[in-house]
């Protein structure tokens, strides 16, 4: 389970390293920093919960939408940081009867990233890992305690440029935690593999290079 005190503790680490990551970027006059806004799925690949019961809470499927924002400190290594929102609904099912309720999900990460293929290329390749958040709201969790849980993230990007500047991308993302508010019980909390699938436009900010 996870408190705020370690949500906190997270969150200072990565603003400083985002902090020392533009010291670093501007020491360097690395000049590489953009912007990709996205749309795409938010995919959660098992139930929430499962109780011995049989009874489950399961996550749907939903669109999403965010953007992402990269920190690049040479033509391979660089930082991303990402946020999507997904409006999406919890369904209940228990004695073969289901219920549903809406919930909204934000996810953040902040992650370490190196092009296996370089952007120099036509069609570059990215992988990236790092740590990120899930915060779940809404009619679901209102009475609901520790809805916010701290996840690893690993993912890979497509990205395909289509003029001097700007390229296309396809993101994949895997978010893997263990729910906090599975803790009543007779429930059990399943390991999730969240998946964040989505499409963005890159673009270069402050004409500031053409990074990310």
């Amino acid at each position: 389970m996870y408190t705020r005190r370690s949500i906190t503790s997270c969150t200072v680490a990565l603003l400083g390293g985002l902090g020392l990551l533009f010291a670093a970027a501007d020491a360097a006059h690395a000049q590489k920093l953009s912007l990709a806004p996205t749309i795409g799925l938010y995919i959660p690949t098992s139930e929430l919960i499962k109780a011995a019961n049989g009874d489950e809470f399961r996550q749907e499927v939903s669109l999403s939408v965010g953007g992402r924002i990269g920190f690049w400190l040479g033509s391979r290594v660089g930082f991303e940081a990402t946020a999507q929102y997904a409006p999406s609904a919890l369904t209940f099912s228990a004695a073969g009867l289901s219920e549903e309720a809406s919930v909204n999900i934000l996810t953040g990460s902040g992650r370490l990233a190196f092009f296996i293929v370089p952007e120099s290329q036509p069609l570059a390749i990215l992988v990236s890992g790092g740590v990120g958040v899930i915060d779940r709201s809404g009619e679901a969790f209102a009475d609901v305690e520790n809805t916010r849980d701290i996840t690893g993230t690993a993912g890979a990007s497509a990205r395909l440029r289509v003029g001097r500047i700007i390229h296309l991308q396809v993101n994949i993302e895997d978010y893997i935690y263990t729910p906090g508010f599975a803790s009543a019980p007779g429930v059990e909390g399943q390991i999730q593999h969240d998946i964040q699938l989505s499409f963005g436009v890159g673009i270069p900010l402050l004409g500031l290079g053409s990074g990310s």
